[in-house]
């Protein structure tokens, strides 16, 4: 089976790595072509000049792309490609509807498609230690589950597609609220005047709250490193996609649209490339709770 990634990005890249590594990459391509010929040559696989050259020379096609609109411009280069017989797995981070109507369309054409998306940063997916969440056709996800799992500790299987999207929705929407909420506790702390390393210890070791999050969040935060581990505008992306659905269901969620308000002042700061831990930056910035 010849599999080819298509988008290079912090999470596509580091898929793309560990299938290398395991000797089940074949093709790559990225928007800019330079990023794919040096992925390629470090990784020892070929790189397509088009998606399309990509799609026609793999039997399995892994998107792992920004947004909506990426997704679908992608996706609507194959539109003049054979395509029976291929599979996608999508690992983008997309509104769930959008993502079963291209599995729906793609159907027609013999093709098939699963979403796929990643729970985890992109240290976690380096170490092979995030998680996969997966919507679609369940005989299709047992037969690809032993790749799957080549760069995961754990598959999870939800239903049909889109549904694996919609418990990524659910994972952003609290990890959106809860780095908000470090970054107000640490410079709580720090304005009262204690150790920062105290406040690093125990929200990382001791804290009943401690997660990978906060092991991954602390210390940037303290130390003003906000090297993009997941951006700030797709963190923006995904509580926009969260705020829409949760229109459409009618369920409430004050804290994740007071948290996307947060981020969207930070991106106003000029912050939206950055780690969305930046977020930290508003209260330092805007002097919460600050002395006179």
């Amino acid at each position: 089976m010849k599999v080819g990634v298509v988008g290079l990005g912090t999470i596509g890249s580091r898929v793309a790595a560990r299938l290398a590594d395991d000797g089940s990459l074949h093709i790559v391509y990225n928007r800019t072509q330079s990023k794919a010929e040096v992925f390629a040559s470090a990784h020892g696989v070929r790189h397509a000049k088009s998606a399309a050259e990509l799609v026609r020379a793999c039997d399995l096609i892994i998107t792992g792309l920004s947004n909506d609109d990426a997704v679908r411009a992608t996706f609507g280069a194959f539109a003049g490609i054979e395509v029976k017989g291929k599979t996608f797995l999508d690992m983008s981070t997309i509104t769930p509807s959008i993502s079963a109507a291209l599995s729906s369309e793609l159907k027609k054409r013999g093709a098939s498609m699963l979403d796929v998306p990643v729970v985890g940063s992109a240290p976690m997916v380096e170490r092979g230690e995030a998680v996969l969440l997966v919507g679609g056709d369940r005989a299709k996800f047992e037969t690809l589950s032993p790749l799957l799992h080549k760069i995961s500790k754990e598959v999870l299987y939800v239903g049909q597609n889109g549904s694996g999207l919609r418990l990524k929705l659910v994972h952003n929407l609290v990890l959106g609220s809860y780095v908000v909420a470090l970054g107000e506790a640490v410079q709580f702390g720090l304005e009262g005047g204690l150790d920062p390393a105290l406040i690093e210890k125990l929200l990382v070791s001791l804290s009943s709250v401690r997660s990978p999050n906060s092991a991954l969040k602390v210390p940037k935060i303290l130390n003003s490193d906000y090297s993009p581990q997941f951006s700030l505008k797709h963190m923006i992306k995904d509580l926009v996609i969260i705020g829409t659905e949760a229109r459409l269901q009618g369920s409430a969620i004050p804290l994740g649209a007071t948290a996307l308000q947060l981020y969207t002042l930070a991106k106003k700061r000029g912050f939206s490339d950055e780690d969305f831990s930046v977020v930290a930056e508003l209260f330092k910035r805007e002097g919460a709770g600050k002395k006179g």
